[in-house]
């Protein structure tokens, strides 16, 4: 089911464990809804749910890093949209779905006539979206036609990077040793210019970064159109940057990428997606490179990108106004939140049935 109408990896098993694994000591309970015809599985739903200052709040259960979707059969997409709904609000009672699809998504109208039938109360919001590169020509087809600029520019880095020394870009991939593949990482990040943001938030590791490997490492044991692949830009005895990407259903997804702070001025982390592409570009056994975010220096590249949108579905009722507060804009959320919570506190309706 999954395998047939879902192009992105982050619903075969291994992710999946990840993601409930990383999930439920935070407090979320993982769902997944399998919506059957005739004995037979033709919609999956995947999301969790948690209370929050007295709420319940559903979510989609993979991480954003992917594109989130409902997967349904075409011909049963209305039925399993419907039961989602419905099995959210009626069943679970949620109070709050907040949802991301992409713009593009046959789900999004669906799912847009059914709040308007049920009265539940539906806000839209930009979200980033995702460049992707359509792989048309070879690699040196593909530089000419970005141009001298492109050229030039890249010709630039690698002078500069002469400079250090002997430099070199090498790769891994299903079969290398994954230990002394995730040390190299973990090295690289521990010299980003993330890593003064992980330690003011009390973080040790970037943990988004071992969900994900840890799940291409699973997936990898048990679905044979997966497969992962990490360049690496090393100059003497360091490893400067690196690019994960993992590779599913002719797609290639750049699903993570970092480099040392200290390096910044040869742009090597520019340098080696620039190296991946290449590669991918040369091998021809992918259609297309999802970005999977859309950062601005991604035009160097390419200038298509799809856009994503929130949804916040909610039910109408004398909380509405604090709902659309508190999801209207990241900027005051933190203090819309103590409002949040102080209204809950005094709303006996909510103090009865969450307890």
């Amino acid at each position: 089911m999954i395998s047939k109408h879902s192009e992105s990896p982050n619903l075969l098993g291994g992710f999946v464990k990840q993601f409930i694994d990383f999930d439920s000591p935070r407090g979320w309970f993982p769902i997944l809804l399998l919506i059957r015809v005739d004995d037979r599985i033709v919609g999956v739903s995947p999301f969790k749910i948690k209370a929050k200052f007295g709420i319940r709040i559903a979510k989609f259960l993979p991480r954003l890093r992917f594109s989130q979707d409902l997967v349904a059969e075409d011909q049963y997409r209305s039925l399993c949209v419907a039961h989602t709904v419905d099995f959210l609000f009626k069943t679970l009672r949620c109070q709050v779905v907040d949802f991301t699809l992409p713009l593009e998504s046959p789900n999004l109208k669906i799912l847009k006539e059914k709040c308007q039938v049920c009265g539940i109360k539906l806000d839209t919001r930009p979200q980033m979206g995702h460049s992707l590169l359509l792989v048309k020509h070879t690699w040196n087809e593909f530089e000419a036609f970005r141009g001298g600029n492109f050229r030039r520019k890249f010709r630039k880095i690698e002078r500069n990077l002469t400079r250090l020394g002997t430099w070199k870009i090498t790769s891994c991939q299903k079969g290398n040793e994954e230990s002394e593949v995730i040390k190299k990482i973990l090295d690289v990040e521990s010299t980003s210019w993330k890593e003064k943001e992980r330690t003011q938030s009390g973080m040790e590791i970037d943990q988004d970064l071992l969900v994900i490997w840890n799940g291409a490492l699973r997936t990898t044991q048990t679905v044979p159109d997966f497969n992962w692949k990490i360049w690496f830009l090393e100059a003497g005895e360091k490893t400067l940057a690196y690019a994960m990407i993992f590779i599913y259903r002719e797609t290639a997804f750049i699903v993570k990428t970092s480099y040392d702070e200290r390096y910044k001025r040869f742009y090597p982390g520019i340098f080696v997606i620039n190296e991946a592409i290449r590669d991918l570009l040369n091998e021809r056994q992918v259609k297309r490179i999802d970005f999977l975010t859309d950062l601005p220096f991604m035009k160097t590249w390419t200038s298509l990108s799809l856009p994503r949108v929130g949804l916040v579905m909610s039910k109408r009722s004398m909380l509405q106004p604090l709902i659309r507060f508190a999801y209207s804009d990241e900027s005051t959320r933190n203090a819309s939140k103590l409002i949040f919570a102080f209204a809950l506190r005094r709303t006996k309706l909510f103090a009865d049935f969450f307890g």
